[in-house]
């Protein structure tokens, strides 16, 4: 049976998110990035880049959660869609969320969002929340650091030594976030389904290698 939902973990300056809309367009897929953390900052109350600090960096978890406030697992799993909080629920994750509770929240929407399939999910720790869902085919978008930062580079219009400094610190982010939290080492292949490593081939090979993963997956 094909895979209906495609959870890519992608290096910046892979050309990974461009890769990964191609893939779902290919399969007439929905496509889920910013839109994790968007829904997640609307379900809040609270600006986008305050739910971006608090999943890159795993020390923020707790007090960044405390002003944002929760909902529950339950209330995200047992309605058809997002719902809002309502305030004793509110109040209450005031007084005693936890990291392990902002966690569960994140998690929760993955979920939610993969539940009806035909979607591809870039990010958000999807390969591991997921990691045991059928249908799910789990990618690694990765490239050598120097082809990176050129590319990053000229996307962003910054200097060559800039952009090496900046991924070198979003690795670093993401590799201690997968590593804290999920006990995971994010690079490791053997957590992957397929990687590839577009330092030598063309975004064209790399979404028809993603498609016909997807396609043909038992």
């Amino acid at each position: 049976m094909p895979a209906n939902v495609i959870a890519l973990s992608v290096q910046n300056g892979s050309a990974g998110y461009t890769i990964a809309r191609r893939v779902a367009d290919a399969l007439n897929f929905r496509y889920y990035d910013w839109e994790i953390t968007s829904e997640a900052a609307r379900l809040a109350g609270v600006p986008p880049s305050d739910v971006v600090a608090a999943e890159r960096v795993p020390g923020f978890f707790e007090r960044t959660m405390r002003r944002l406030g929760a909902i529950s697992t339950m209330t995200i799993e047992g309605s058809p869609g997002f719902a809002d909080p309502s305030p004793d629920v509110w109040n209450t994750a005031l007084q005693s969320l936890t990291s392990d509770d902002y966690r569960q929240f994140i998690e929760a929407v993955v979920k939610q969002l993969a539940s009806d399939g035909e979607a591809v999910i870039v990010g958000h720790a999807g390969q591991c929340i997921l990691q045991d869902r059928p249908g799910v085919l789990k990618g690694f978008i990765h490239g050598s650091l120097p082809i990176r930062a050129e590319r990053h580079a000229y996307e962003q219009g910054i200097s060559l030594e800039e952009a090496d400094k900046l991924l070198k610190q979003s690795d670093k982010d993401r590799r201690t976030l997968m590593k804290t939290v999920y006990h995971m080492d994010w690079a490791d292949a053997a957590n992957y389904d397929i990687t590839l490593n577009t330092d030598r081939f063309s975004e064209d090979w790399a979404v028809e290698a993603i498609v016909s993963a997807a396609q043909a997956m038992p």
